[in-house]
């Protein structure tokens, strides 16, 4: 009994044939290895570049973004000088004020042009909920604005400010104010 319980826990002794075959795995298993380290390295390469990506583009975004800001104020400071000067004419000779005020505007909105900001379009232009943001609504053309309480502006498609305006309502009022001639 104890000589079948000693083979039994022996090794089964290797063949010829068993030994390439072997080998061959040995060798495959090398090389899946070898295969494995080569994807690990590629891998952190890889993650590290796309790490060094974010953090450049987020530098490059803060900068940019610096950039513009700069740009707006270069821009704008022409409007401060201006305005300087106005007041400065205002105490000598006051009735200078108006067409100063006037220049100083017309620079102003030349400098929010320069920067991409255009008004929205106002009186005679149909209502769009997208510019406008009406606050009353007056006999006159039905859809039409009829007046600009506050100029709105944009930035390309983006809306800086949505101009506040009176609508009209299309209907004439004659004595009681009928419902459809109320604020929206």
């Amino acid at each position: 009994m104890e000589n079948k319980e000693t083979v039994a826990e022996s090794p089964m002794p290797e063949t010829q044939s068993d030994l390439p075959e072997l080998e061959r795995l040995r060798g495959e298993v090398e090389f899946l290895k070898a295969e494995l380290e080569a994807s690990k390295n590629k891998f952190l390469r890889l993650y590290a570049d796309f790490e060094n990506y974010k953090k450049r583009m987020a530098h490059e975004l803060e900068a940019a973004q610096r950039s513009g800001k700069f740009d707006a104020v270069r821009s704008l400071l022409g409007t401060l000088d201006d305005l300087e000067r106005a007041l400065g004419f205002a105490s000598v000779k006051p009735e200078d004020l108006i067409p100063g005020v006037r220049s100083v505007l017309e620079n102003f909105t030349r400098s929010l042009k320069s920067l991409g900001v255009e008004p929205v379009p106002g009186v005679g232009a149909e209502f769009d909920p997208r510019y406008h943001e009406a606050i009353g609504a007056v006999e006159g053309e039905q859809g039409k604005v009829v007046h600009v309480y506050q100029q709105g502006f944009r930035y390309g498609d983006l809306l800086v400010r949505p101009a506040r305006v009176v609508v009209g309502s299309g209907v004439k009022q004659e004595g009681a104010e009928s419902p459809n001639a109320e604020s929206n």
